[in-house]
């Protein structure tokens, strides 16, 4: 696999929510490969309650139907929060303490998925360029981009 152009890819929800407020514009590339089938996107269904794009005081509206209709496109595949997924994020937070919760439920996602790269934001529990379970940890960079590997 080049890493800059992965067949498959897991996108954490922070990375949906910078997306959808327009705080970041890198997944952009990645939602672009999804839909000219360059690339397999596969997303939790634990984003449908996640990734809202507001807080409860403060909503917002057009990230949420953003986030809500990215996971709707056919190029976007929900992966269930199935038993093998809780059992997995078990593991992880047993061989790695620092991943715990959501972010263990993720990161099992993308194993359980068999996604090559997992692209996150959240640096405080996910240590970029390490490989877990045979997962890339990233934090978002531009799909196909030059000279990143």
């Amino acid at each position: 696999m080049r890493r800059n152009e992965p067949k498959s890819a897991y996108i954490d929800a922070c990375c949906y929510i910078e997306w959808a407020t327009g705080k970041s514009h890198v997944v952009d590339s990645w939602v672009e490969a999804a839909r000219s089938k360059k690339l397999q996107l596969f997303a939790s269904t634990l984003l449908l309650a996640e990734a809202r794009g507001g807080s409860r005081t403060q909503p917002n509206p057009q990230a949420e139907a953003r986030i809500r209709t990215l996971l709707t496109e056919p190029y976007v595949t929900l992966v269930d929060v199935s038993r093998r997924v809780g059992l997995t994020a078990r593991e992880i937070i047993a061989d790695t303490p620092r991943i715990k919760g959501w972010d263990a439920v993720h990161l099992a996602t993308a194993v359980v998925a068999r996604a090559e790269v997992l692209l996150t934001s959240n640096t405080k529990h996910f240590t970029p360029g390490q490989v877990l379970r045979g997962v890339w940890i990233d934090e978002p960079y531009q799909y196909g981009g030059e000279g990143l590997f």
